[in-house]
């Protein structure tokens, strides 16, 4: 058994099928199926079932993935070692943030980091929730912050807590900034919508099921940028995390409010690749992150106190 066998295995599991393990390994299927015989005839054992769907992996399967994922990150252990042998913080990082987070958080923790390593090679990914946790399992991303609508076999997902959201407003609705708001006494809302994939969709529909939330129309809306330009020239509003709404209280042609009720709120995860181990890079651009949305939030929780 080869290391190269470990990690077409741990691929096959976490994907479900040899082809799409295949094309995270930029490798042929037929190459990977010849790899998984050989060895489960080395093993003496079936470790994956074949169906019409794909591959399941078997109850020996299941606990040989375990045993490889520790074998990987062993590995990865080594390596990270070895980088942070040096006291200087040096090597590469990969991540991706939720675009809310990308937008409105991350510059700030990002410049403090590129000023004190300098060394440090940075790409951060772009695209939908979606996009970033497949990057994230393929290992093409150290890490992504965001939303995580369900756990992934293959990734460890960590709860960062939950964030207040708010209402955001075409100035034309004519609602006084960053007065509290309960979403069932100002009248027929023209809603804006994200998208299916965001975890706040369906706590948004829920209230409005509930009548907690006085609607007249929605459309649904998945780009962010796109979702506030809409704004800017229309009536309409929209539901988002309290960072959006901090970010955009200098823009006159939106207005931001807190929302008294219903109370809805925002779950964050931190997710990573469970046979990666994050390096030294990583960590403390994440820290670095953590802080500057601690500090957001305070800011956001001084504002509203004082309205």
């Amino acid at each position: 058994m080869d290391l190269r066998q470990v990690r077409y295995y741990v691929a096959a599991c976490e994907e479900g099928s040899l082809s799409a393990a295949a094309q995270r390994l930029h490798c042929t299927a037929s190459g990977v199926s010849q790899q998984m015989s050989a060895l489960e005839k080395r093993l003496g054992t079936t470790l994956l079932e074949r169906t019409r769907r794909g591959v399941v992996p078997t109850p020996a399967g299941k606990r040989f993935y375990e045993s490889c994922l520790d074998i990987l990150r062993a590995v990865s252990d080594a390596r990270i070692d070895l980088e942070d042998f040096d006291a200087a913080v040096t090597g590469s990082i990969s991540a991706g943030f939720a675009p809310g987070l990308a937008k409105c958080i991350l510059p700030q923790a990002l410049a403090r980091f590129t000023r004190e390593f300098p060394k440090v090679d940075i790409s951060i990914g772009s695209g939908t929730a979606d996009d970033l946790i497949d990057g994230t399992s393929s290992g093409a991303l150290d890490f992504y912050v965001g939303q995580l609508a369900e756990t992934r076999l293959g990734l460890t997902d960590t709860p960062m807590g939950r964030y207040p959201v708010a209402l955001i407003s075409g100035a034309r609705r004519g609602f006084h900034r960053m007065k509290p708001l309960r979403l069932d006494e100002v009248g027929p809302l023209k809603l804006t919508l994200p998208s299916a994939t965001n975890s706040l969709r369906p706590k948004i529909l829920d209230s409005i099921r509930h009548g907690d939330i006085d609607v007249d129309r929605t459309i649904s809306i998945a780009s962010l940028a796109a979702g506030l330009e809409f704004l800017s020239q229309t009536d309409w509003s929209t539901i988002l995390p309290y960072w959006i709404g901090l970010h955009e209280l200098g823009n006159e042609l939106l207005t931001v409010n807190p929302i008294v009720e219903p109370q809805l709120h925002l779950e964050l995860d931190f997710v990573h690749p469970s046979r990666l181990p994050l390096n030294k890079p990583s960590k403390t651009l994440y820290s670095y992150f953590l802080q500057e949305l601690e500090r957001s939030l305070n800011e956001w929780q001084r504002i509203t106190a004082a309205t």
